[in-house]
Formats: structure tokens, C-alpha cells, sequence
């Protein structure tokens, strides 16, 4: 993979992983009027959410680290 393209996918890793981290309620009501499914604002689900934006969070610094490796 070329460097442009590693460092892209890292840095809209880093941006999808401060987002649902950050803001775990607003990205679960955005992906549900964007799949046209009913919202679910239960707190157990905005956790899980940030959990997998620090997992996307950790895995955007690899990539980027990768990238200019």
C-alpha cells in the first residue's frame, strides 16, 4: 500500500475513533437516521461505542505510524 493511502486510512481511523469516543450518543442518533433504523441511546451502547473508538483510535496511530515507517 502506498504512503498516501496508509496515512489517509490512519487519519480517518484517528477521526472515527475521537468521534465515537468523544461523542458516543450523537454518532449513534447520525448511523440511525442515516440506516433508517429506530434509535437505541442506551448507555450500555454509547460504552461499546467508546470502547470500539479506542480501538479505532489505537489502530489510526498505527496505521499512521506505519505510514511513515
Amino acid at each position: 500500500m502506498r504512503v498516501p493511502v496508509k496515512l489517509a486510512v490512519g487519519l480517518l481511523l484517528l477521526a472515527w475513533g475521537f468521534a465515537d469516543f468523544l461523542f458516543p450518543q450523537t454518532v449513534l442518533e447520525v448511523q440511525s437516521d442515516l440506516l433508517n433504523v429506530p434509535p437505541e441511546p442506551e448507555e450500555a451502547l454509547a460504552d461499546h461505542k467508546r470502547r470500539v473508538g479506542l480501538l479505532c483510535i489505537l489502530a489510526g496511530l498505527l496505521a499512521v505510524v506505519i505510514a511513515f515507517g
